[in-house]
C-alpha cells in the first residue's frame, strides 16, 4: 500500500494562479490513479452498450481495465479484468456475450458473477487447498444514472446520487428527458498527448470558442444560416456558468419549448422536423421534469467529475502526457431514425481526430500540455482569473452561479476539487454539497427499466 504525505495547494482561489506541475509529474499522477480514479463515481459505460443477459463492455477506470457485464439475472456488474492467478487480462475482447470469461494464460474460469469456477489441477496441482471463494475477481460498485453506468472501487464511496448531487437537475435535461431514455452508439477511440484534465478543463471554457473553433464557426453558420459567434455576443449571453461537487455545468435559456436543443446535426432542412419532435414529445418531458426544465432551460457543454467530458464521453488517463478518448453519440430512443443518422454523422463529423472541433482542441490541449514541462512556466503558472468574485447563489439555479456565461469559476473550482481529492484521506474528509434542488417532476436517477432488468 502506498502512504502518500504530501498535501497539495496548487489553486489560489483569489488570483486565479495555478501550478502548472500537475500537468506533467510522474508522481502527481499516479497518486492521482489513487486517490481520484480510485475513490470517484467514473464513468464506465451506458446500459445500451449491454442490452442483453450475459453481454459485455470492456472499459476502464483510470488505467484499470475493467469488464462491464450484465449477469443471467440482468444484473450489472463491473470487475477488474485481471486474473487473480498471474495478473493476466482475461476478458481480450472489446464486447461481447459470455455467461463465463476463462484467462487464456492457465485456464482460470470465471462467470460473470465474478465467481472462480474452475481452476485446472484444482485437486491435482493445488491439493484442493485453494480458496476459490476469496479469489473472486474483484469489483467495482456499480450504480447508474439514466442509463449511464458509474463504478467506484470506494467501498466506502457515498450513492452515485449523492455524488452527482445538484448536478443531476441540469443533466436530467439531456439525459432523462423522456421515458425511453438515451442510446450509445459508438465509441470512436483515439490517443492525444495531452493530460486528462486539460479536457475536463476545456468543457464548461466558453471564451475559446470565437477563437479556437472560428472556421468550424464559419462552416456552421454556412450551414445552418446562423449569425456568426463573436465574443461579444457571448460576453451578453444569458447562459449559465455553474459548478457543483466538482461538476462543471453550462446551461442555455430556450427560445421556446419545441426549440431543437441540438447544435450539430442540425440544419435549415431539418430543424422543422427536430422542432416537431420537440413539440410531441414536450408533454412527457414536462411530466418528467416540469415546465421550466422541460421547456425553459436546455443542458449545454459540461463534465463530469472527473473524467467525463461533453456529454458522453470518457477521457481514460494513459500517464501525465497522454489521454486515450472515447467518445460516443448519445440520441434518445425516441427520435426519428433519420434525425439520430443526423446527429451521428455530426458527432463523427466534430469530434475524433478528424472532427472539425476536435483537431482544434487537440493542438490547444497540446499546447497546455507542453507548455507545463518546464521550469520557468511553472513558476510563472497559469492565470485563471477571469470572473474572480463574480459567483454566487441563485434563486432560480442550484449550485454557484456565474454572473457571466464567460468565466473561468468552474476551471477554478475543478482544480479545487482536484485538491480535496488528493489531500483527502478517505470520503470522510471530502465534502459533498447536499441535494437542495426541486426535482420537479416524476424522473428518477435510476432512468428507464433496462438500468435494472436488461432483456432476454
Amino acid at each position: 500500500m502506498v502512504i502518500y504525505e504530501k498535501k497539495y495547494d496548487v489553486i489560489d482561489l483569489e488570483t486565479g494562479r495555478l501550478d502548472p506541475l500537475i500537468f506533467t509529474d510522474e508522481e502527481v499522477y499516479r497518486e492521482e490513479l489513487d486517490k481520484i480514479f480510485g475513490r470517484a463515481w467514473v464513468m464506465i459505460g451506458h446500459d445500451t452498450l449491454v442490452p442483453n443477459r450475459n453481454d459485455f463492455f470492456h472499459t476502464y477506470i483510470g488505467e484499470d481495465p475493467v469488464i462491464l457485464t450484465r449477469d443471467a439475472n440482468g444484473k450489472l456488474h463491473a470487475f477488474l479484468n485481471v486474473c487473480r492467478h498471474r495478473g493476466a487480462r482475461v476478458v481480450r475482447a472489446d464486447i461481447g456475450n459470455a455467461p463465463n470469461f476463462m484467462c487464456a494464460y492457465h485456464g482460470w474460469t470465471y462467470s460473470n458473477q465474478g465467481d472462480l469456477e474452475f481452476v485446472p489441477g484444482e485437486d491435482e496441482a493445488y491439493y484442493r487447498d485453494i480458496d476459490k471463494e476469496e479469489l473472486r475477481l474483484v469489483e467495482a460498485k456499480v450504480e447508474t444514472y439514466a442509463g449511464i453506468v458509474f463504478a467506484t472501487w470506494d467501498k466506502g464511496a457515498p450513492t452515485l446520487e449523492a455524488f452527482l448531487g445538484d448536478a443531476r437537475w441540469y443533466l436530467d435535461m439531456t439525459f432523462n428527458r423522456l421515458d425511453g431514455g438515451t442510446e450509445a452508439f459508438g465509441p470512436i477511440k483515439w490517443i492525444e498527448p495531452v493530460n486528462w484534465k486539460t479536457a475536463v478543463d476545456n468543457c464548461s471554457d466558453n471564451y475559446h470558442v470565437p477563437t479556437t473553433h472560428l472556421s468550424a464557426i464559419l462552416v456552421g453558420t454556412q450551414m445552418q444560416g446562423l449569425p456568426r459567434l463573436t465574443h461579444q455576443k457571448q460576453f451578453e449571453s444569458e447562459n449559465k456558468h455553474i459548478f457543483i461537487n466538482g461538476h462543471s455545468i453550462t446551461v442555455r435559456p430556450l427560445e421556446k419549448p419545441d426549440q431543437a436543443r441540438q447544435i450539430h446535426g442540425v440544419t435549415e432542412e431539418n430543424r422543422h422536423l427536430f422542432e416537431d419532435f420537440y413539440r410531441s414529445t414536450f408533454a412527457e418531458a414536462e411530466k418528467r421534469l416540469g415546465s421550466f426544465r422541460a421547456g425553459g432551460l436546455q443542458l449545454g457543454n459540461h463534465s463530469i467529475f472527473p473524467n467525463g467530458v461533453l456529454g458522453f464521453r470518457l477521457a481514460h488517463p494513459r500517464g501525465p502526457l497522454e489521454t486515450e478518448f472515447w467518445h460516443f453519440a448519445l440520441v434518445e430512443k425516441d427520435l426519428p431514425e433519420d434525425l439520430k443518422s443526423s446527429l451521428k454523422r455530426a458527432s463523427g463529423n466534430y469530434n475524433g481526430v478528424t472532427g472539425l472541433f476536435e483537431q482544434d482542441d487537440m493542438d490547444n490541449w497540446r499546447g497546455v500540455t507542453r507548455g507545463s514541462r518546464g521550469s520557468l512556466a511553472r513558476a510563472y503558472g497559469q492565470r485563471l482569473s477571469m470572473g474572480v468574485g463574480h459567483e454566487g447563489r441563485n434563486p432560480d439555479l442550484p449550485g454557484i452561479v456565474s454572473e457571466r456565461y464567460v468565466s473561468e469559476n468552474n476551471q477554478r473550482h475543478f482544480y479545487r476539487r482536484w485538491e480535496e481529492f488528493m489531500n483527502a484521506d478517505s470520503w470522510t474528509d471530502i465534502p459533498l454539497e447536499p441535494i437542495t434542488a426541486n426535482f420537479e417532476g416524476t424522473a428518477t436517477i435510476k432512468g428507464t427499466e433496462i438500468s435494472q432488468k436488461g432483456t432476454e
